[in-house]
């Protein structure tokens, strides 16, 4: 048996690591308390071992990944340091959530100690069983060896180095122009929609834009099902780029496309029961009506 990895929460991706985790001999456990019947299906699926608390977890794992949402990564890492110090237990503490270089570096500051060594991380790709095993883990600090061990076991690991920050920059500058894009087409086809050019501008991207278009078809409908998340990922990313002089104004206008996806009826459907029949239109009908909300 290899190694056991805590997977602090396994939502969409992080059910899908633990997955693969499995598949490739590791032992995967976490703390399932409070999560919804949803998440608590994937885990038990995956076949994730739920040991009820975050104590628990950190006392049997060797190595933890942080995978949540954005806004939650700091308040968790300061619980998980807090009950490291009391346990005393030696452990590696890997950040692998959609966030700021700056917000990377306080939680090194709130985490790393003599019994905690932290590794900055972002995830690029889908979960690792939808990606086969491709799914691409960026690393960077002091001490990444530990979670090499993760290599061509789910993920591909690429170390940037040892400076903290690094991993969640080439996250950010990432996911800047993927999730970026995906807000841009939203709001395209929203002002679209509502000033009645919809099929008009649909004839032409199909005349001068195809790729586009298909792209718009894929994604636009289903971008609410991530909004929620997406959004803090957003403004993350316009934090990023602040700090290093670029203007942050792009991506703040994402996180308001991704608020208004999220006021759509479909934020309240799951990746298990969307509507996979729903067309572009339809979906555009919910973003417009969104607007008024």
């Amino acid at each position: 048996m290899n190694k056991t990895i805590g997977i602090l929460m396994p939502g969409d991706m992080g059910h899908g690591c633990g997955k693969a985790f499995i598949d490739n001999d590791f032992k995967v456990v976490s703390c399932l308390n409070g999560r919804s019947d949803r998440t608590r299906k994937l885990s038990h699926a995956a076949g994730i071992i739920d040991l009820k608390t975050i104590e628990n977890v950190i006392k049997s794992a060797d190595i933890i990944l942080s995978i949540l949402p954005p806004e939650s990564a700091l308040k968790q890492s300061k619980i998980v340091n807090d009950i490291i110090l009391k346990v005393k237990k030696k452990i590696t503490y890997v950040d692998c959530n959609a966030i700021s270089p700056k917000t990377a570096k306080l939680i090194d500051k709130s985490i790393s100690s003599e019994f905690c060594n932290f590794i900055d991380a972002g995830i690029i790709g889908l979960n690792p069983i939808v990606e086969k095993g491709n799914t691409r883990l960026y690393v960077s600090g002091p001490d990444t060896s530990p979670v090499k061990i993760l290599n061509g076991n789910g993920f591909i690991v690429k170390d940037l180095g040892k400076e903290i920050g690094k991993a969640s920059a080439m996250k950010m500058i990432y996911a800047s122009a993927t999730k970026g894009t995906f807000a841009l087409h939203a709001a395209v086809l929203t002002a679209a929609h509502k000033l009645d050019l919809s099929s008009d501008y649909f004839e032409e991207l199909k005349y001068s834009k195809p790729d586009t278009l298909a792209a718009m078809e894929r994604m636009v409908p289903r971008i609410p099902l991530d909004a929620v998340r997406w959004e803090g990922e957003m403004h993350e990313i316009a934090s990023t780029f602040l700090d290093i002089g670029v203007t942050p104004k792009f991506h703040l206008g994402s996180a308001d496309m991704m608020s208004l996806a999220n006021k759509t009826p479909i934020a309240k459907e799951t990746r298990e029961t969307v509507n996979v029949n729903r067309t572009l239109i339809e979906a555009l009908d919910m973003y417009v009506e969104a607007l008024d909300k």
